[in-house]
């Protein structure tokens, strides 16, 4: 009777005071864009219904969060559990929206000209923030209108002799100095603003002259969940969709095409997909659905160096902040990251789990697992061109990768125990901004998974449900997940 009366309420919830206002804006959005221009004026209008719907649509979700569907029966316990699901997704949606609206009419240049470095981050070699920037863009936007006025790849930025910005003890002894020298690699953190910082140093140290504002980035996943609302995007004579954009310009240019092919393509596609988005887009619907999908999996992100917006994007996904101490709240994170030099990560797969086993005092026991593998025969990756496996030339065979995998515990923590496959590590725990990080190489060669296991322990005070949250990878959705308190 209790999960049935909190789905009443839910329902009635949403329905009399969330989607009312929602559907009074579906008109507006079709207005969003007119000739290129991004019409402020419609943003404006739209902060009021969104926020209205925003905190109608979390209200529903708390009606039923935290109800247990075990005693449910038949077919109700999976729909119920369904619906759940459904509202938080919604929810965390329109949390999303609600922050665009907010911060939108600046970042497009109402208030005066504004800059971004637009980064496209290469799930094919993974980094904890997503992928390896291989390709990167300047935007500039005045009055709504964004343009795209520069392009270029990471191979524009020379190696520092010394990292750009000054790094703590912390960051070297869990990162290295590469974190700070190489632009293709301010990612290995998967503190998104902290990796802006190191990304908008490589920019102020080639270009002086033009200062940035904030730094954008989107992974190829995402893109493709924008094309399900711009429609195919013709490249040369290439037709990118949102079904097969990934493996277009993840997988196949490097198994046919030499590196300057490479890049031809990827600027191509990058100007042309940003042109569809910016020009009257066929379903502005679906690809503000597509942008909330992608921030809510952290594959859409942004850092801005406006003190205000920044405030306004302080807590949520689309910031990408490794979490700090958060309350009652026991934070969990995995960090992968290519140590191959390649673009096998395409057929990496992965997945974690994480269950609270105890609570002693005002602390939790967690207990959790990771396993990864290949999605390839041994014997047909090592066929795969020396621009996929990177040719052994950081010492991992060919078809192989070597994937660094750095685990977090929650903040005042512990991470008490590891094993790899059964065998226990000898911890060597490093500190960062107060949270537990172990570093581990693993090699996956195989179809088989490489499974690691842990317990932690939680920090003081943490007695709440808990948070996992992993790196995007190549395949659509969110790998993260949450798990009950054992308080």
């Amino acid at each position: 009777m209790q999960g049935v009366r909190a789905l009443s309420s839910s329902l009635d919830v949403m329905a009399d005071e969330g989607i009312t206002p929602l559907a009074a804006t579906i008109d507006d959005l079709d207005r969003l864009s007119v000739d290129g221009r991004i019409d402020v004026t419609v943003v404006e209008g739209l902060k009021g219904p969104v926020s209205e719907a925003g905190a109608a649509f979390q209200q529903a979700a708390d009606e039923v969060d935290d109800i247990d569907s075990g005693g449910f029966v038949g077919a109700f316990r999976p729909r119920f559990d369904d619906y759940v699901d459904r509202v938080d997704e919604a929810a965390q949606s329109l949390t999303a929206a609600d922050t665009a609206t907010a911060v939108l009419p600046t970042m497009v240049g109402a208030d005066g000209p504004r800059d971004y470095l637009l980064i496209f981050q290469n799930n094919a070699e993974i980094r904890a923030t997503g992928g390896m920037p291989g390709a990167w863009a300047q935007v500039h936007a005045e009055d709504g209108k964004l343009e795209m006025v520069k392009q270029g790849t990471a191979l524009d930025f020379p190696t520092a002799q010394k990292p750009v910005l000054p790094l703590t003890e912390e960051e070297v002894a869990v990162y290295g100095e590469e974190v700070g020298t190489y632009f293709q690699d301010p990612g290995f953190t998967p503190d998104f603003p902290r990796a802006a910082e190191l990304w908008r140093a490589h920019w102020d140290a080639k270009f002086p002259s033009t200062p940035i504002d904030g730094v954008i980035s989107l992974d190829p996943v995402a893109m493709s969940y924008l094309l399900e609302g711009t429609g195919p995007v013709s490249v040369g004579d290439l037709t990118l969709t949102s079904e097969n954009l990934v493996d277009e310009l993840l997988n196949k240019p490097y198994r046919n095409l030499d590196v300057q092919a490479q890049d031809v393509l990827f600027e191509d596609a990058a100007g042309a997909i940003f042109d569809r988005l910016t020009r009257d887009p066929p379903s502005p619907v679906d690809m503000v659905r597509g942008l909330s999908r992608a921030a809510t999996e952290r594959r859409f992100l942004l850092a801005s160096f406006d003190p205000a917006v920044s405030t306004e994007l302080e807590g949520s996904a689309i910031q990408g902040r490794l979490s700090g101490d958060e309350g009652s709240t026991p934070h969990i994170d995995v960090g992968v990251n290519d140590a191959t030099g390649s673009k096998m990560s395409f057929y990496l797969r992965y997945w974690a789990d994480a269950r609270a086993t105890s609570c002693s005092q005002d602390q939790q026991t967690v207990s959790g697992s990771m396993s990864l593998s290949q999605a390839i025969a041994p014997a047909e990756a090592a066929k795969l061109p020396d621009s996929v496996t990177g040719g052994g030339t950081f010492g991992t065979e060919p078809g192989a990768q070597l994937t660094l995998v750095r685990i977090y515990g929650p903040y005042g923590g512990s991470i008490d125990q590891l094993k790899v496959d059964g065998k226990r590590q000898t911890l060597d725990a490093q500190t960062i901004d107060g949270r537990p990080v172990v570093v581990l190489a693993i090699l996956i060669a195989t179809r088989d998974d490489v499974v690691i296991t842990w317990t932690m322990t939680s920090g003081p005070g943490q007695t709440g449900a808990g948070e996992v949250s992993l790196t995007p990878g190549i395949q659509p959705g969110s790998k993260d997940l949450t798990f009950k308190s054992a308080c």
